[in-house]
Formats: C-alpha cells, structure tokens, sequence
C-alpha cells in the first residue's frame, strides 16, 4: 500500500479506536506527527520508502540483512517498539498517550499491508509464512493498481471527514451523546477526566427550555450544573423532564477540596459561602441561630448543606439569665406583714361591733323617759366598759417593710453580681466543607 494511503489510512484507524480507548488525536497536535512517523516506521527497510529516504542507512542496513516487509512488519517489533515509545513516555511526557497512538498507528500500518496481495510475515521471525486479510486474493489489494489504491484513498479520506466528530469527542461521548439520557451522562461523567458541558431540554407539560451548564454532580435521578452566573442549579424539579441531554468535553479538570473551618464567625462563613462554590457544608455552632430563606426564619443549632449559592444566618439576641437566690427573708417578713394587717383587722371588726352596741345602749337610755327603765339602763351602762379600739400595727408593719427594702437591696448586689460572671457566648461555626476547584483554582 502506498504512503499516502498508511498516513491517511493510519490516522483514520488511530482516531477509531484511539476514541475508544478514551484517546482524542485531535486534541493535542503533538499526537499528529507520532501516527504520520509511526504509520510510516514499517516500510524504514525499503530504501525507496518515504521514511527509507528520511533514514537511509538504517533503511539500508535493515533491507540489506532482511529484506522488504519481514522484520519491521511482525508483531514482535510493534510490541518491542511500542514498548520502547511507553517507556520514553513515561520518562518525559506522561501526560501524553503517546505509546497508545504510536502502537495503533504502526498497527494500522501492518493491518492495511496484510489486505494486499503479497501479505506480511506477522510472526516473523517465527514463521516466515505471509498472513493476509482477507483469505480470497481476488478481494485483496494490488499495491501496483493505481485505480484500487486511489479508490483506498478516497475510502479513507472520506471516512477521515466524517468520523471527525468522533476523533473530537470521543467514541463513548458519541455514544452518550446519541441517547442522551442521564444514564449515559452519569457513564460519561464517572469515566471523564475533565469537567463536561451538558446541554439539555427540560419539559415541564408542553412548555420546553434549553439548559447549559458545567456538570458537577449527576445520578440517575438528577443532575447539578453551573450556570453562565455561576450558581448551582439541580433540575429536575417537581413536574420537569429531562431530555436530549448531550455531553462536551472542556478540557478544564476539576477536583473537589476537603478543609476544616474553626470558630469562624457567621459574617465570615457567609463571606466564604458567597466565595467559594461549596459543594458540601457541615457545621456546628456555638449557640442557636437563625437561617433566612425566602424571608423565613428557621431556628437551627447545625448546617448541613449541599450546593449552597449563598448563606444568610440571623444571630438570635442571648437573653441575661443571671443565676441567684432570692433572700428568704423578704417571703417572710410579707407574710408576717399580711398576719399582722389580718390579726388587727379581726381585732378592729370586733371592737367595731362593741363600740356599737355600746353606743345603742347609752343612746337607748338617754331617750328612755319612763324612770324606772331609765334607772336600769343606767346601771346597765355602768356595768359595760366602753370598747378600747386595738394598738396600732403601723409601727410593726413599717420594720417589717424596712427589713424587706434591705432584702432587696442585697438581691440587687447579688443580681449585679451574678450577671458581672455570666459569659455572653458568640456565635461561631466549626465543622467541615467541600468545595469546587476548577484548573487549581475557586471559580
């Protein structure tokens, strides 16, 4: 087969089954120059070869002492080159798929010159019998017939055009990409090593919307992206479908950073919320608090939160709650006021009573006309003693008053006292979180 058709040939079979391999040859143009050496290194023992003339004495040296399609066509030397070229580049260039390329390149090489007439000795120096794909002569190429090997040409190229977007995305992101259901974008995720653009259709009844955004978490259920305003968004929402959702590769990596924060105030956990793109936030505070969303206030003691966009915590005013005894002192001394009030106004009511039925009586006998009556009634007032009202308890009671205010003026240094040794707690957070890096760095 002639060169243009291995080159174009090779790197149409690289980018196949590079593609399945995870592999985009178009991705890094370093890769371009490995499959034209390597689908070309076979044909180093012919002279007249575009890589004999590159390298004419070693092609010379080889074709002299093996000949034309022996040594450099058999398995042998592809697994002890490609071994060589892994080795090479893991030493220099271990970001690169270099041995990767390089072997299916050669390979392609090797495959194509099998499906022409002559075949290659593949387990050479084994065997030195040609292998050929297919068996049928009639179906094999002539390297002679510029006819068949321009219509190769064609084949190859046209299948190079068009398999393009396969080189690009790979063959599993065109496999995901063609069902486009979340099933598939959680296959691509979980195996890609870069951060992917998902574009989908969400259906919610008739009305349909188109949704992009950088994918950063996704099950079979639901999936979580960023938006064009870098926020966190999950869909789907109650009543939305997913649809014809399709995968992009970025090329951006992303990673995901575990960290401790300690006694850190609300101000400055919500300053780090609105920083960072925390995927996971834990925290426990200090004391409880207030968090506000949509103007709701719900009283928490912890956090516990999953793609926060933004955080506000309302701190809840610690009332004083001094601990002290009140003195026993003061109960008593307005107990023995109220049995004082309540003895004298039992002791008043009686004389009350007396002092009237006295009073009757004196005015009973100074109305009385008739002598003899009269007579009685005078020495009947004489016998009864006019009532005595009770002593006064004003005395009492005012001691006992002064002795409560002496009471209370000591609960009050008490009280000074205890609330001077109450501790104000602040509110602080301690726990953990997770964020979001993208290329090294916070979004």
């Amino acid at each position: 087969m002639t060169a243009p058709n291995h080159i174009i040939g090779g790197f149409t079979f690289t980018g196949v089954f590079a593609s399945i391999a995870g592999i985009n040859i178009l991705q890094d143009y370093r890769l371009l120059p490995v499959i034209l050496i390597a689908s070309l290194l076979p044909d180093i023992d012919h002279t007249k070869s575009i890589i004999g003339k590159c390298f004419y004495p070693i092609a010379k040296a080889i074709n002299r002492k093996y000949g034309h399609r022996t040594i450099t066509h058999s398995l042998i030397v592809l697994i002890a080159l490609t071994a060589l070229v892994s080795a090479f580049q893991a030493a220099y260039f271990p970001d690169i798929k270099i041995a990767q390329v390089f072997g299916l390149a050669y390979g392609s090489h090797i495959l194509f010159d099998m499906m022409t007439i002559q075949g290659v000795p593949l387990f050479y120096p084994f065997k030195k019998n040609p292998c050929v794909l297919p068996g049928n002569p009639e179906m094999r190429i002539r390297t002679s017939s510029i006819r068949q090997e321009s219509m190769v040409f064609c084949v190859f190229m046209t299948t190079a055009v068009f398999l393009q977007p396969l080189f690009a995305n790979g063959f599993w992101t065109s496999y995901n990409s063609l069902f486009g259901t979340l099933k598939h974008i959680v296959s691509e995720y979980n195996k890609s090593k870069d951060l992917i653009i998902v574009d989908f259709t969400l259906q919610h009844g008739s009305e349909l919307t188109q949704h992009k955004g950088l994918c950063v978490a996704v099950n079979t259920s639901k999936i979580t992206i960023i938006t064009k305003k870098k926020q966190f968004e999950s869909y789907p929402k109650e009543g939305q479908q997913i649809t014809n959702i399709t995968p992009t590769h970025t090329k951006m990596k992303h990673t995901f950073r575990q960290g401790d924060l300690i006694d850190i105030s609300a101000d400055s956990l919500m300053r780090f919320v609105a920083a960072h793109k925390c995927t996971k936030l834990d925290m426990q505070a200090s004391t409880k608090f207030y968090v506000v969303e949509n103007t709701i206030e719900t009283k928490k003691s912890k956090l516990s939160l999953s793609y926060p966009n933004q955080l506000y915590i309302k701190e809840i005013p610690q009332e004083n709650k001094a601990q002290y005894v009140t003195s026993p002192g003061i109960a008593s001394s307005r107990d023995q006021i109220a049995l004082l009030q309540a003895q004298y106004n039992k002791a008043y009511s009686q004389y009350q009573q007396e002092l009237d039925q006295y009073q009757a009586l004196r005015s009973k006998m100074e109305t009385t006309t008739a002598y003899v009556a009269k007579q009685m009634l005078m020495e009947q007032l004489d016998a009864t003693k006019e009532p005595t009202p009770p002593k006064s308890i004003e005395d009492k009671i005012l001691d006992y008053k002064l002795r409560i205010k002496s009471y209370e003026q000591e609960d009050r240094l008490r009280y000074q006292t205890a609330l001077g040794k109450q501790v104000h707690i602040p509110l602080t957070f301690t726990g953990t979180y997770e964020k979001l890096l993208i290329n090294g760095k916070d979004i």
